[in-house]
């Protein structure tokens, strides 16, 4: 593990939830302006999560709302993603928003996956911790035994399997862990999956008062560009989705080693186009025209990359997963 830390992307996710949850508890007030979400009526958030030491955006996530059908969904997107987002050399999608800006990187999503993103929040990691104690605490059952320790960092996780009830200390410990997953960086993604689930259903158990707290310690600690009247409009669509039932997903793809020797994560055209899709159109299989048309997630000069890249979905060819 890295020395700096790695707090999933369900940071960014739990302060939106949080946050429009509260604000969604007040009725919308007639003044304000029609049609703050766009004419299909789905509005996509990009969320990142940014590590201490570095600035890079280690948990990407997009989060799709469909107002007219109250339907959220989530689709995680690997740091180590391979994307041609700069002419250096460094290629992981987690260098975006330090090149691009915030702004910037809002614009390279809306190109490069063929849906307009709408807005972005950016999560500092020193929030998690805040936010799960701020709610009491969260009990989350823990799929296996994540014993690790690093002196160095002077980080030492241990938890057991089964159910725990974690503090905020403890939950940073659970999204950080990842060294005895089979498939590491993977694993972690799905623990990442688990902690959103427990951390939205202990948030619809709040009164009103725990919401204060609790928007306290948030409120702080994000940048957005989202504004009060569409965060009243989301938090009515949240309070009416039901944890345990919002799709979760991580962007197709397999992890590929780079001719440097670096290990990337490089997506599945196919398999993504899928997963946007259902988070768009669920009823109905069109195909976003424009998804990935410039070619920015994929490397022609590396075989290995390509060939992950433009395979079957269900014939992708089989690396070793280094995660």
């Amino acid at each position: 593990m890295r020395s700096y830390i790695r707090i999933c992307g369900i940071v960014i996710a739990v302060l939106l939830c949080a946050t429009a949850f509260f604000v969604g508890a007040a009725e919308p007030s007639e003044a304000e302006p029609a049609g703050v979400f766009p004419k299909d009526r789905i509005t996509r958030i990009l969320l990142m999560g940014c590590d201490r030491a570095s600035g890079l955006a280690d948990s990407i996530l997009v989060v799709s709302i469909n107002e007219s059908e109250k339907q959220v969904s989530i689709l995680q997107i690997p740091r180590d993603t391979y994307a041609e987002y700069t002419e250096k050399a460094y290629k992981k999608i987690n260098g975006a928003l330090s090149a691009l800006g915030e702004e910037g990187i809002k614009d390279f999503f809306s190109q490069a996956l063929g849906v307009p993103i709408h807005h972005f929040a950016v999560v500092k990691l020193d929030l998690f911790c805040k936010m799960v104690d701020a709610v009491g605490g969260v009990e989350i059952d823990i799929p296996q035994d994540m014993e690790y320790h690093d002196p160095a960092q002077d980080l030492h996780i241990s938890l057991k399997a089964g159910v725990q009830h974690l503090d905020g200390k403890t939950a940073e410990h659970f999204v950080r862990y990842r060294a005895g997953y089979v498939n590491a960086d993977l694993g972690r993604l799905d623990a990442q999956k688990l902690f959103l689930r427990a951390f939205a259903k202990r948030c619809r158990a709040l009164g009103a008062q725990d919401y204060f707290r609790l928007a306290g310690a948030s409120l702080t600690g994000v940048q957005t560009d989202i504004g009060i009247a569409e965060a009243v409009r989301i938090g009515g669509i949240l309070r009416e989705c039901d944890p345990e039932t919002v799709p979760m997903q991580t962007l197709a793809g397999q992890a590929v080693k780079g001719q440097s020797g670096a290990w990337y994560y490089v997506l599945n055209r196919e398999g993504a186009c899928r997963q946007i899709n259902e988070m768009t159109y669920p009823e109905i299989s069109i195909e976003p025209l424009d998804f990935d048309a410039d070619g920015l997630f994929d490397r022609t000069q590396n075989p290995q990359f390509h060939n992950v890249y433009t395979a079957a979905e269900r014939e992708l060819p089989l690396v070793f997963n280094p995660y």
